[in-house]
């Protein structure tokens, strides 16, 4: 409220011999009087008293301002506007608090406006109709604190997300309006839609998918695609949205012709052609242009080009409905590596950063191994941030090589339950770390527990003993298994393990390990003289004392480790038990997986893997705990473990001592799901497990045939851990085989 009061009116002659400001607390009373456009010696003009109230007002300091006067005196009574504490969120979830900070004007320690809180509500619901909560209620609210400050709480019931009803394409006729909808990101509800949350409108997304839209077209050769709108309307009832694409597709382009020009010259044409992606004939895709660009710059910069520039210019020819294209390749200048810096690791060390990088200070730039250095330093899984760059130093013809790290924890503290057909109930506990002292080393104690087995493991591992490429650790053993769903007997092993790997080139490697361990064996039953001789045979020799050692040759050539899509792996393992300790054999075993994308986004795989194996005990029985078994989810589907083979009279499994096994699979999408971690597959088992030494006792089965299985299955990889479903059905089999149709396994960290 401002008060003219009358007198100042009348006597608008008399002039201001002092000015006096009453009210004020955070305000300097000084600072009052900068504001006025009245001063000592100047007369008391209502014009003037005007702007001077409009001039305090405007300064968004106070919240009433009364000008008056008392005689000669100027009164300015000023009533603050609060002082503003915090700035609070409620209800929020879609937007997390840093985010919603962003929206609104009004900060902590400002002079409230409530201007500017409205303004600011109008900025949050505006943030959450662009994620598609167009029912959100925002509500502002003051909380009064002391001395004259408060808190502003903005209350918010964000409602139900608006879903997507139908998603139409206008104007397609070369692509299918369920090919090109499946490429986005926003897709009409169905029965998954609870889980992929595609059905939910958000402005972002409608914009990405615009952009997808035109690429999906640019790569399946429709060069001149537009993309003409992407409008979002809701329905009458407001509850969800109709999305409309409106494309404009041209003719379908095939790939002209192809040139490579520029100053490369040291390698032959032949070579840079034979790296490229696109071919005269095929249809035009944006996407294998882009392989191609890639390709080449792999291929020019291991010559030491660190700056090369490579732009692919589009020829298109409407009359041909042909796009020729020409790589230009600028190689720039040849330089070398100056100096390599790390920074932003505060625990891991230097030169465990440092050794992941091939490159050393004064090699020759390559593209190839910067690429597969950040690779590496990827894999270590110790950053959550990594930048590697390669900025020109001082000295022309040199870079330097950036490495700069944002460190993450490395040590974790795991308990988990789970549950599997095969172990019932499942409890695991284990503490780990993956960078122990910075070195890169990793130590794990683990404990597992179940109804049929319990185990305790030290392990750790030294990636580079004595600083060069050879991994050195060893593992601490405890472990109790309870046989009965197989045999009747009880195994118990301690025991401790010595394990050395070195590579012997880039993607063979070779590990040897030596184990001792004794193993103690026990019968499940009550009346031991039920027992078949071969169990009680084992029991009497009972522990065992094992002295083994093994080597592996592994070579693996995946584009993934983790989810393989194309690629192959080949291991041979050659053990020998005999140097020292009470048992005796030998063994061979080699496992083969070949995987191979059966189309172009790598979602249709096929996976083929064999498994070859034979021991002998040189003379000696082999014990039943190192004999081999087929049967479930890792050998033969549809089988129990150990299911196949041979059995005692009283239907005790006692394994075999070669086998040969075959697994194809097919991996497929399955449609929303696949983002989410979800992938079908169907297989085909079969395996065959014989025996050279039979036992010949009365009752005894033999080793029967091959047993060939086929099924379905479905993997996940859930946020609360891998789950496994498969049904299989064998069909061929004997009829003393253990079979089950279904198997699941699942886990989970809590």
């Amino acid at each position: 409220m401002a008060l003219f009061p009358l007198s100042a009116v009348a006597a608008g002659s008399d002039t201001i011999k002092a000015i006096r400001v009453e009210g004020s607390q955070r305000i300097e009373p000084e600072t009052v009087r900068s504001y006025l456009k009245l001063e000592v010696g100047s007369a008391f003009d209502p014009e003037a008293t005007r702007n001077s109230l409009n001039a305090l007002f405007a300064t968004g300091f106070f919240k009433d301002v009364v000008l008056d006067q008392e005689g000669s005196t100027l009164v300015v009574r000023v009533v603050e506007n609060p002082m503003v504490h915090e700035v609070t969120f409620e209800g929020n979830d879609a937007f997390s608090v840093e985010d919603l900070k962003k929206v609104v004007t009004i900060k902590a320690r400002a002079i409230f406006d409530r201007a500017k809180t409205e303004r600011d509500l109008a900025a949050l619901r505006q943030a959450y109709r662009v994620k598609g909560l167009f029912l959100a209620q925002i509500d502002m609210k003051t909380k009064p604190l002391a001395n004259n400050q408060l808190d502003v709480v903005y209350h918010v019931k964000e409602g139900e997300k608006s879903k997507v009803q139908e998603v139409r394409i206008i104007g397609n006729h070369g692509m299918t309006e369920k090919q090109l909808i499946k490429k986005l990101l926003i897709q009409p509800s169905d029965w998954l839609s609870w889980y992929t949350e595609t059905d939910t409108y958000d402005r972002e997304k409608l914009l990405y998918d615009q952009t997808q839209l035109r690429n999906v077209y640019l790569d399946n050769g429709y060069a001149r695609v537009r993309v003409d709108s992407s409008v979002a309307e809701l329905t009458p009832d407001r509850q969800a949205f109709l999305v409309t694409h409106t494309v404009h597709e041209g003719n379908r382009y095939k790939v002209g012709t192809v040139q490579i020009t520029g100053d490369f010259n040291e390698l032959p044409m032949a070579d840079l052609y034979a790296v490229l992606k696109v071919a005269e004939g095929d249809w035009y895709s944006q996407l294998k242009v882009r392989e191609s660009v890639e390709k080449l710059t792999d291929l020019v910069g291991d010559f030491g080009y660190a700056f090369l520039d490579i732009k692919p210019e589009r020829i298109i020819s409407d009359e041909t409905e042909t796009v020729g294209i020409v790589f230009q390749v600028s190689k720039g200048k040849r330089v070398y590596v100056n100096r390599i810096e790390i920074a932003g690791n505060s625990r891991t060390q230097d030169h465990v950063i440092r050794r992941e990088i091939t490159l050393v200070e004064g090699d020759r730039f390559s593209a190839t191994k910067m690429r597969e250095a950040k690779t590496r330093l990827q894999a270590l899984n110790f950053f959550e941030n990594l930048d590697v760059t390669t900025p020109p130093a001082g000295d022309p013809g040199m870079v330097d090589v950036k490495v700069k790290v944002t460190e993450k924890p490395t040590g974790t503290f795991t308990l988990g339950a789970g549950y599997s057909s095969q172990e019932s109930l499942l409890g695991t506990a284990s503490i780990s770390q993956n960078n122990f002292l910075g070195k890169g080393q990793r130590m794990v104690f683990s404990v597992s527990e179940s109804s049929i087995r319990n185990e305790y493991n030290l392990s750790f591992t030294e990636p580079y003993f004595m600083d060069k490429k050879l991994s050195a650790g060893f593992d601490i053993f405890r472990r109790s298994t309870d046989q009965t769903r197989i045999s009747s007997i009880m195994e118990k092993t301690t025991g401790v393990a010595l394990n050395m790997g070195f590579p012997i080139s880039e993607h063979l490697s070779d590990g040897v390990s030596y184990k001792i361990s004794e193993t103690s064996v026990g019968y499940t039953g009550t009346d031991l003289s039920l027992a078949s001789a071969i169990l009680k045979d084992q029991i009497a020799l009972s522990p065992y004392l094992e002295s083994i050692v093994s080597n592996t040759l592994a070579w693996a050539y995946l584009d993934n480790r983790l989810t393989p899509t194309e690629g192959r792996t080949h291991s041979l393992t050659a053990e020998f038990a005999g140097v020292g300790g009470d048992v005796r054999f030998g063994r061979l075993l080699t496992d083969h997986s070949l995987y191979y994308p059966f189309d172009g986004e790598r979602k249709w795989v096929g996976r083929l893997r064999g498994r070859v194996a034979v021991e002998d005990g040189l003379g000696e029985k082999i014990p039943i705990f190192e004999r081999f078994f087929l049967g479930g989810s890792s050998s033969l589907r549809g089988f129990m473990p150990a299911g196949v083979g041979p059995r005692t009279a009283q239907g005790d499994a006692y394994g075999g001592t070669y086998f040969e096994q075959i697994n194809a699979e097919l991996y497929f999408p399955m449609g929303a799901m696949t983002e989410k971690g979800v992938r079908g597959l169907t297989f085909l088992d079969a395996g065959y497990l014989g025996d050279k030494t039979p036992t010949n006792d009365p009752g005894d089965t033999g080793v029967g045939g091959v047993r060939v299985s086929v099924g379905v299955g479905l993997n996940w990889s859930s946020p609360f851990g891998p789950l496994r479903f498969t049904l299989g059905t064998p069909i061929i089999k004997e009829s003393y085989d253990k079979t089950r149709v279904f198997d699941f396994s699942i886990g989970t960290a809590m």
